[in-house]
């Protein structure tokens, strides 16, 4: 039954070519387990995709709802922080893992003949993870993503010609807002992830079209001295088949140690974030210009090049839009200006001692933004969520009245009172409103003393008011309760 079943499947999809093409080809010899890389970044993708669409289940994407709907995911949602911490890790790993494959490649000359074109693909690859790391950074708005991302298109806005039109196409308009995160949510879920899977195609047809490069030194013996002579590509095509002859079937050998290197990296990413989870900050504020914006750990080298020449547009603008820019016009053209043979690093001196300057450089420029970073903001309480200016107010009256030494709020306070983690599940802003003002003309037993004036005045009691309306443990984003109050 199952054999009549595989040859029913093999007649109309031709599983046996797909299976030879994929599975059952010789790759060369010598090959290391630093060619599992490219496997284990396409495994984090994987991971990458798969917790960003649950947490986009849950996310809402307005400056109203966005940060109370991450820490519902913190705090309510089963399994919700360590999924969350599991995207954000996630997000190192596929830089660290395609900046290491990158260099592999480089070092070892594979973006040589025949492989210029999947090079390219492969810098565009890096850029859009990179575009991820940026268009990520805005969505929990807290004050670490929106003054990041004000920071961020204002440098855009430097740009020579371009820069205007680009900051107003990154915000939606003059200033952050709902339609900069709409923005930055459609390019973080929809575009960029579709881009990524498509050059992630091509460049996975290539790489099974022309075989995985083989160890350096084996195209180095008796080679011609550069890569366009016309005698190249049939010396390239008799030592590939050589080192193919001496080398392993790709399943189980090549299979096996790519299985390996991906499992080991999506184990530490759930140690990492089962561990350390996922940083958040204040709600942001844009009326707190006081607040340092610092970037991810790998934009620091360009962070901290900036630092250095403080004041000086020109050469800020220099640093931000030109050195980026330089850079990735010089790795896109890498292979068509680099056409000699030699294909070892160690028998490339210039190209070991770039790798060796930008790899040392940000280094030092990493080691020293961190040494001047300034102390982590602790998580903020679960009742100062998300609060409007108003409502700030209110909780600073809600202190300084010490309502906390009678009533509860998520697990602190006292006991004397009822418990208010839920206060604005049952009671609009009115009611609310009038309790605080006079408790007993509500109910006639109570024992909380009322706050009108003098002691507080309307406006107070209004903030008050306003903080109390927030506290809804246990709701949902956008729910919306049903009120039945009475008022006297």
């Amino acid at each position: 039954m199952k054999l009549k079943l595989f040859r029913w499947f093999d007649e109309r999809l031709d599983l046996h070519s797909i299976n030879k093409a994929l599975l059952d080809r010789e790759v060369p010899d010598r090959l290391t387990w630093w060619h599992t890389l490219g496997s284990a970044t396409l495994t984090v993708f994987m991971v990458q995709l798969v917790s960003g669409i649950v947490l986009a289940t849950y996310y809402v994407p307005s400056p109203a709802e966005a940060y109370s709907s991450i820490r519902f995911i913190q705090r309510e949602v089963a399994g919700g922080s360590l999924l969350r911490g599991i995207h954000h890790w996630a997000a190192s790993a596929m830089v660290i893992l395609i900046t290491a494959h990158m260099i592999r490649v480089f070092s070892s000359g594979a973006y040589k003949y025949p492989r210029e074109a999947n090079w390219v693909l492969g810098v565009a690859l890096f850029g859009i993870v990179m575009g991820f790391s940026f268009t990520g950074y805005l969505l929990p708005w807290d004050q670490k993503a929106y003054w990041a991302t004000e920071v961020g298109t204002r440098i855009a806005a430097t740009a020579p010609l371009v820069g205007d039109k680009v900051q107003i196409l990154l915000r939606g308009g003059a200033e952050l807002g709902a339609a900069t995160l709409t923005r930055f949510y459609a390019f973080h879920v929809l575009w960029l992830p579709s881009v990524l899977g498509i050059l992630i195609l091509l460049h996975l047809a290539q790489v099974i079209r022309q075989g995985i490069a083989p160890h350096p030194t084996a195209l180095e013996t008796l080679a011609p001295s550069r890569t366009d002579d016309p005698a190249y590509p049939g010396f390239y095509q008799e030592t590939y088949a050589a080192t193919k002859r001496r080398g392993v079937k790709f399943w189980p050998d090549i299979v096996a140690k790519d299985a390996i290197a991906s499992l080991a990296a999506v184990t530490i990413i759930v140690l990492l974030a089962w561990k350390f989870g996922a940083g958040l900050e204040l709600p942001a504020d844009r009326t707190d210009t006081s607040y340092t914006p610092r970037p991810e750990w790998y934009f620091l080298p360009l962070f901290q090049l900036l630092a250095l020449v403080p004041g000086n547009p020109a050469l800020e603008s220099a640093i931000a839009i030109g050195l980026p820019t330089v850079m990735g016009l010089v790795l896109l053209t890498l292979p068509f200006f680099d056409r000699r043979s030699k294909r070892s690093l160690v028998h490339r001196p210039l190209a070991l001692a770039a790798l060796v300057g930008v790899l040392g450089g940000s280094g030092l420029l990493i080691g020293a933004a961190l040494r001047n970073a300034p102390p982590l903001q602790a998580e903020p309480n679960l009742s100062e969520a998300g609060l409007t200016s108003v409502q700030r107010a209110g909780l600073a009256v809600f202190k300084a009245q010490q309502c906390a030494g009678c009533h509860r709020i998520n697990s602190e306070g006292g006991e004397v009172g009822p418990d208010l983690s839920a206060l604005g599940l049952r009671h609009d802003l009115a009611w609310l409103h009038s309790f605080v003002e006079n408790p007993s003309r509500f109910r006639k037993e109570s024992i909380m003393p009322a706050f009108g004036p003098p002691r507080l005045t309307h406006e107070e009691i209004e903030e008050v008011a306003q903080y109390l309306s927030t506290l809804r443990a246990g709701a949902p984003p956008g729910f919306k309760p049903e009120f039945h109050d009475t008022l006297p």
